[in-house]
């Protein structure tokens, strides 16, 4: 059996590229076109879907409605790959509300779609020719939505004993974690802690996302851990190395051997268009695919940058509201701290 994995989906859009992100892109074209040969290799591809799949609430006017919203027709496009399994537990899925995340839900299902995350939830299984996967995800990220992560699983102490609970349940039991921190460049000592506990309870692959930045990969004594896979189709791009990207690949042998390569991609066209860049490459024990450096300090004045030079671009106006109140915003912050 051959599984493939990719980081954070972004079928809708962020503030920085209103109107010329993946979400307009996927209007006329293939978000997937360059990596089509890939995929159709792989009898399944699990990834983390970071935009919501919804139209409930939407006001086209307004920036805060408009952003990380796929619209429902880019679930064609994840059937079309053979994009089979999306984690839904992530600081982003009840971003547009309780009744968007459930309309999400509800699209994936209709495209014969399955989801993995929701709140208490057991294993959700695929099975291949006689083989039987499990997966299992949880977040640990805070969420200024869903405060409580009542509607997805949060990463604690019930969803280890859930993974304990399930091992013995499937052949190969993976779990996909939304964890760590967006300022690090490398795992936290908690990360690599958690995926110890996570290989001894008998998981056989462990895929993160949350950092936006592909991690170094480890795989040895039969077990796969990505911290982090960073980026798929995703418009965060003010940092190259939010544009630095792979696919892992995890074949599965008859003896549950497990074969693991990575695939470098780079995302083109302003985060829409996942694109190999090399061949790929075998793992075996610890593998840094990218130079990541020691800090991902002042994000916050390349975003503005970016998003200056790239304002005339796109949907304009929606830009230019989000700019005003972020600035605004910022100044009426200082005026009562002084």
């Amino acid at each position: 059996m051959k599984l493939m994995f990719v980081g954070d989906i972004n079928l809708g859009e962020y503030y920085t590229n209103f109107g010329n992100g993946p979400g307009t892109f996927a209007k006329t074209k293939d978000l997937f076109s360059h990596v089509e040969h890939i995929f159709k290799q792989a009898d399944l591809i699990a990834g983390n879907l970071e935009a919501s799949i919804c139209s409930i609430g939407l006001n086209p006017n307004e920036p805060e409605s408009v952003v990380l919203r796929a619209a429902p027709s880019t679930a064609n496009l994840l059937k079309k790959h053979n994009i089979k399994v999306l984690q839904v537990a992530n600081n982003h899925s009840v971003q547009h509300g309780v009744e968007s995340f459930k309309e999400n839900l509800q699209i994936l299902e209709s495209h014969g779609l399955t989801y993995t995350g929701l709140n208490g939830a057991q294993p959700t299984i695929y099975v291949h020719q006689g083989i039987k996967i499990g997966f299992l995800a949880a977040s640990d990220v805070p969420d200024n939505t869903d405060k409580k992560q009542n509607l997805y699983q949060r990463l604690d102490e019930a969803f280890i004993e859930l993974v304990r609970a399930s091992v013995s349940s499937v052949d190969h039991l993976i779990v996909m974690l939304h964890w760590g921190l967006e300022e690090s460049t490398s795992p936290l000592p908690y990360q690599r802690e958690l995926a110890k506990k996570l290989k001894d309870a008998g998981v056989r692959i462990v895929v993160g996302s949350h950092p936006h930045l592909f991690y170094e990969i480890e795989a040895e004594d039969n077990f796969v851990c990505a911290y982090s896979l960073g980026n798929f189709v995703f418009d965060l791009c003010w940092d190259q190395r939010l544009l630095k990207s792979g696919i892992l690949e995890v074949n599965i042998g008859p003896d549950k051997k497990l074969e693991t390569k990575v695939w470098p991609i780079e995302i083109m066209h302003d985060g829409a268009v996942p694109t190999p860049v090399e061949n790929p490459v075998k793992i075996d024990g610890s593998f840094t695919l990218y130079n990541l450096g020691s800090s991902i300090k002042n994000q916050q004045i390349r975003k503005v940058l970016y998003h200056l030079r790239n304002i005339f671009k796109g949907n304009t106006r929606l830009k230019a509201i989000f700019f005003k109140r972020k600035i605004l915003g910022q100044k009426k912050a200082t005026n009562r701290q002084s």
